[in-house]
């Protein structure tokens, strides 16, 4: 079986959690996402041999050097497939420019990199379960909620499905530093 990877912002507003227990009950699903896997896929690589990735960092490693970092707002929950039975059961955020542009930008050059990439337009999600089970949904109001998610970072994972989390970090890419940054950095190490 081949090894398959995706580029992903990791989320870990705790809110999310607690958005996922109150609604879960009222769903069936066979693969319920735990907080340490929950994320935002930006590019699914699938199978990629191994001077193709070399090729997906550097690319990835530019476009983060490029991005300063950005945060996201939660406030929807939404799915995939039918209403009645979704097949996947997503927190999504609100639009956001910066997320767009980012998502443009590596997207287009990881196509360019790799032209079987997916094309499908981008979709941002957080994923909380998938796999309808049995039944039917049960009507419920969703609650409300406001979870942030401060994005400074982007991760080539891969999907490892026997194991527990089902992604392992392959590399991390930091968004671009503010110079400010970069120096409280270094005044700290120098103290």
């Amino acid at each position: 079986m081949s090894v398959h990877y995706f580029i992903a912002i990791p989320i870990e507003a705790t809110e999310l959690a607690s958005v996922q227990q109150a609604i879960l009950p009222y769903y069936s699903y066979r693969r319920v996402y735990r907080p340490e896997e929950f994320h935002m896929t930006i590019q699914f690589l699938g199978s990629t041999n191994a001077d193709e990735l070399d090729e997906v960092k550097e690319v990835t490693r530019r476009i983060c050097e490029e991005t300063p970092p950005f945060t996201l707002t939660f406030r929807s929950i939404d799915h995939f497939g039918r209403p009645d039975r979704p097949r996947v059961l997503t927190v999504v955020p609100d639009a956001s420019e910066p997320l767009r542009r980012f998502a443009l930008a590596l997207r287009h050059e990881l196509v360019e990199v790799i032209p079987r990439l997916d094309r499908k337009a981008f979709v941002p999600h957080v994923t909380i379960a998938k796999k309808w089970d049995v039944g039917e949904r049960v009507a419920y109001v969703p609650p409300t909620f406001e979870a942030t998610e401060s994005v400074e970072e982007v991760i080539l994972y891969e999907v490892q499905p026997n194991h527990t989390p089902a992604y392992r970090v392959v590399e991390v890419f930091p968004l671009r530093r503010s110079q400010e940054d970069i120096w409280q950095s270094r005044l700290k190490f120098l103290t």
